[in-house]
């Protein structure tokens, strides 16, 4: 692939994360710009990942193959709306939460777009990132899949309206596996354990659950089954979850999520319709 050139629009803590991925692949800090207001920020990125730094677009960016939205949502229209007249060319990958492909088409005014759905552990290359491309923006896949390799697991998906699925699966996931582990360190203390020991029990028992379903050919399913000897201890223990829902109920708080991802992003839509009348 020919050396190309991309800018971050600012620089939040999953612009920090994907960057520092980038820079430790075969990207060069010389190819890589950043915007933000902040100028601590903007210091922090230079010393740390030898990337190009601004404090505003410019005509500049007229020379960049790809632009990196990474602006909270409510903060996107001014953004784009500063830089507009310098992206007509430019491949726009957009992680703003919730904002549909139609509305950064209308803010844009160009469809080559690509919607990603990162998670947080991408910080450590071991994220899982939802990816959503229109037709516009197909040749430019092999590009997208450069700039988030590094990161973790790609999931591209076929149709725009999954990509709320992957925030309830995947986007928010952590938060779900951070509540697991503080059960089983609040269970370990409460047996006896001191925090350094209840924490390490219960990180240590995700982990190697997960690398075991991860190298397994064998759905979760068979593999808690052989781990359930009937009237054994596990068996105790997944009955109690079975008898108080806990597959109804993740599968609720996950619909949940969901919901409220499309509900972000209708009430984004209608904000940016009103602002036109």
């Amino acid at each position: 692939m020919n050396r190309k050139t991309i800018v971050f629009y600012g620089g939040g803590n999953m612009a920090s994360a994907i960057i520092s991925k980038m820079v430790t692949s075969d990207w060069s800090g010389e190819d890589i710009h950043v915007i933000d207001r902040n100028t601590e920020k903007l210091e922090r990125f230079s010393k740390q990942f030898g990337v190009q730094v601004h404090d505003k677009p410019g005509s500049w960016m007229a020379q960049i193959d790809s632009v990196v939205l990474a602006v909270k949502p409510q903060q996107l229209p001014d953004a784009i709306a500063s830089a507009k007249e310098w992206m007509d060319e430019a491949l726009i990958i957009s992680i703003a939460a919730g904002v549909r492909i139609e509305d950064l088409r209308a803010m844009l005014g160009q469809n080559r777009i690509c919607r990603a759905m990162p998670n947080t552990p991408m910080k450590i290359g071991k994220g899982v990132c939802g990816l959503y491309a229109t037709a516009e923006a197909d040749e430019d896949h092999l590009f997208i899949v450069k700039v988030f390799a590094a990161c973790g697991d790609l999931i591209w998906c076929d149709k725009e309206e999954m990509l709320e699925g992957v925030t309830a699966v995947s986007g928010s996931g952590p938060a779900y596996v951070f509540r697991f582990i503080e059960a089983l360190e609040n269970a370990g203390i409460r047996y006896g354990f001191n925090e350094v020991q209840a924490r390490r029990l219960a990180i240590a028992t995700v982990l190697g659950s997960a690398e075991l379903a991860r190298q397994s050919d064998e759905p979760p399913a068979e593999l808690r089954a052989k781990v359930t000897s009937k009237g054994g201890t596990t068996y105790e223990a997944l009955k109690v979850m079975q008898e108080r829902g806990f597959m109804e109920m993740m599968q609720d708080a996950m619909d949940a999520c969901r919901r409220r991802s499309a509900e972000l992003g209708e009430a984004f839509h209608e904000n940016l319709e009103s602002k036109k009348d």
